[in-house]
């Protein structure tokens, strides 16, 4: 039992020391290997403390000078005009002309988004025409109350916010570019061509006509 005992022990792998100390206990010198760590932590502590060094160091590999103080690169002027009939005043002229066609693209397609917006906005109120023209008959009568009252409300506020505008007033000035006579009478009471009866109202974006008013005018007598 004694002798398998130590054949065991014998097996186990033994403790190693190993000593890692900068100066040697015997000799009081120090050891070569602490002096290439000092070494090299001193590298590395240099090249954290100036990040633009390996940089630097690169730079001079390739042959590019760097200047020590390049405050003086911010006041250096631009290059003056090409030369009249060299290739870099061509290449300016080229795209002195792009810049500009490119410029009057943009307001072209600007003009033509607002006209087909323009144009859906009074495709939709002339459809919407006749449902408001029935609603100012139910007016006319007293028959717009209650909960019918806040839709109609509602689609007016609509219209207006997309700029529609009804307009169409008894005692307004006949004006034939905005408003449709569908009757005269002669009166004594008017100076000018009056509105005396509006039977439908016009409505309008901006100037913009989109449907003229149907009035009845009233003529001064001779």
């Amino acid at each position: 039992m004694t002798a398998e005992g130590n054949d065991k022990s014998s097996e186990e792998p033994g403790f190693t020391f190993s000593d890692k100390r900068r100066v040697d206990p015997n000799t009081g010198e120090v050891r070569p290997e602490a002096d290439a760590q000092s070494a090299s932590a001193g590298a590395d502590s240099a090249s954290t403390a100036d990040p633009n060094a390996e940089q630097a160091a690169d730079a001079s590999d390739l042959g590019v000078d760097i200047p020590a103080d390049a405050s003086g690169l911010e006041d250096v002027e631009p290059e003056a005009e090409p030369e009249p009939g060299s290739d870099a005043a061509g290449y300016l002229a080229d795209l002195k002309r792009i810049n500009a066609e490119y410029a009057a693209y943009r307001m072209r397609a600007d003009r033509e988004r607002e006209r087909a917006a323009l144009g859906g906005t009074i495709k939709a109120v002339e459809a919407l025409i006749p449902v408001l023209d029935e609603v100012k008959l139910a007016r006319d009568n007293g028959d717009v109350s209650g909960p019918f009252e806040t839709h109609v409300n509602k689609l007016v506020e609509s219209l207006n916010k997309l700029g529609v505008e009804q307009y169409g007033e008894v005692g307004d000035e006949f004006d034939p570019n905005i408003h449709e006579a569908l009757m005269q009478q002669p009166s004594d009471e008017v100076e000018n061509p009056t509105l005396f009866l509006v039977m439908q109202p016009g409505y309008r974006i901006g100037e913009r006509i989109i449907r003229a008013a149907r009035v009845g005018v009233q003529q001064p007598e001779d």
